[in-house]
């Protein structure tokens, strides 16, 4: 199956790593899970992004930090790839687009 639909996601920023073609980029939210009697409970989820675009990579070290809050916003990307052995493999990425500085962290990251 391949296709592409949207998403967006506001994370806190935990590391960045930059690399000779590459970005790498940790980051913290909070998912919402309901229980059976439809409380809503959230839980710490540390994510990785990785991001190969030059123009992109440059604009994220220019601006973002780690603890500054963030809106990422682009689309998921499905595809296939024989590996190896002949297996074959699916792929999902998220793709980002654009991103939006919410709020600059001052006293630098939070622990969590």
């Amino acid at each position: 199956m391949s296709g592409s639909f949207t998403w967006d996601a506001i994370v806190q920023v935990g590391t960045i790593k930059p690399y000779e073609k590459a970005l790498v980029l940790t980051v913290y939210h909070e998912l919402e899970s309901h229980s059976g009697d439809n409380r809503a409970a959230s839980k710490p989820a540390w994510n990785t992004i990785v991001c190969f675009r030059e123009r992109m990579r440059s604009e994220i070290i220019d601006h973002l930090a780690p603890g500054d809050l963030v809106h990422f916003h682009g689309y998921v990307r499905t595809g296939t790839f024989t590996d190896d052995v002949d297996d074959k493999r699916r792929t999902v990425d998220l793709v980002i687009q654009r991103f939006d500085l919410l709020h600059k962290h001052i006293d630098g990251p939070t622990d969590h």
